[in-house]
């Protein structure tokens, strides 16, 4: 729900809603946003808390990465969080998401890009850069700070395994089981996290991803990671 600000009436009101993390980071967020005309924060309620009257909608959820998570698994938290927030349903995650990322990995920017988020901004990022954020999300526009920009193009480009658009793909090479372990890889997780998500032992997992560097034709994982963004660019 993005209103008029009473205050100001050439100031459109972007509802945000926070993290709910009590980090010096999150609490810093929060300050600052605060203080900022045109921006109202939303209270995220505690676990378990039933609203009881009327709490207005977000209109942007700010998302700070978590490493201990995988990005799906982070945006899934966040699903949770943005249910409590207003007495509408929420909409569609990830859209309306601003990732805060302290540790910008290509690994994990790339696969937040793969599940729908379009805004990042770094954990030092300076105010400007934050507010822009909020009001390109609210815009359902893209925001790409120039650091994060760049580590996708250098992280990127020099890897990428190019196939011709149109010829079949080396993913369809994979066996059901790989491609299982294949959107484990893509998604960020380590081979421990792949070993307990599909049930299968550490070595098992191992021999799983050579085959599937093998099939694609790369060196590691970064270029698998790159190799699965092509190929969906490609399909799109």
């Amino acid at each position: 729900m993005i209103e008029r600000d009473t205050s100001n009436r050439s100031v459109t009101a972007i509802h945000v809603a926070t993290p709910r993390s009590q980090s010096i980071l999150s609490a810093g967020i929060a300050a600052a946003l605060r203080s900022t005309p045109g921006i109202h924060l939303v209270a995220q309620p505690p676990v378990g808390w039933e609203p009881y009257g009327p709490r207005p909608q977000a209109d942007v959820l700010l998302v700070e990465d978590a490493a201990a998570l995988s990005p799906k698994d982070v945006l899934l938290a966040s699903e949770e969080v943005s249910a409590g927030v207003g007495t509408q349903p929420p909409r569609r995650q990830p859209a309306g998401v601003v990732l805060v990322m302290r540790d910008p990995r290509i690994e994990r920017i790339v696969a937040y890009l793969q599940l729908g988020v379009r805004a990042f901004v770094c954990h030092d990022a300076p105010l400007d850069d934050l507010v822009g954020a909020v009001h390109s999300t609210a815009r359902n526009q893209v925001f790409l700070p120039h650091g994060i920009a760049v580590r996708i193009i250098d992280g990127i480009l020099p890897h990428l395994p190019f196939f011709t658009p149109g010829t079949a793909s080396p993913l369809e090479r994979l066996t059901a089981r790989e491609r299982e372990v294949f959107s484990h890889m893509t998604a960020g997780r380590s081979n421990a996290e792949i070993a307990e998500a599909c049930c299968l032992s550490q070595k098992t997992v191992k021999f799983h991803v050579s085959n599937i560097l093998r099939k694609l034709g790369v060196k590691n994982r970064l270029q698998a990671v790159a190799h699965a963004h092509q190929a969906l660019e490609s399909a799109a």
